[in-house]
């Protein structure tokens, strides 16, 4: 399923107590882990986590979506024009990911279950 927040630019809005992001008039809302793979390799965050500095997590989001599709799993994968990819997997027990705008959500139910309401 391919998500309408295609050509947006993302912007880092919050990165506690879950990471929320503006993507144009949307709002995306990760609750748990994410991979954002680079030339570089993967580097994987886990939102909320005291330890790690968010500030490099803020630099590798900066960009606009060129693709975001939501696989059978639940997940969510976003590619951005700098060549990044975000990789967000279902979470067993929780909402991993939501997704808001104007007469639009969807969310990543526990276990990986796509939920969309839209008018």
């Amino acid at each position: 399923m391919e998500l309408p927040i295609t050509g947006r630019n993302l912007c880092v809005l919050s990165t506690e107590p879950l990471l929320a992001l503006g993507v144009g008039e949307y709002e995306l809302h990760i609750g748990g882990e994410l991979a954002v793979e680079t030339s570089n390799g993967i580097e994987h965050f886990v939102v909320g986590d005291p330890s790690r500095d968010n500030g490099d997590l803020v630099v590798l989001l900066d960009g606009v979506i060129t693709t975001a599709t939501v696989p059978d799993s639940g997940g969510l994968h976003l590619t951005l024009d700098t060549g990044r990819t975000v990789v967000i997997e279902p979470d067993r027990y929780f909402e991993a990911w939501s997704l808001t705008g104007p007469n639009y959500l969807a969310v990543s139910m526990p276990g990986g279950e796509l939920a969309v309401w839209s008018t």
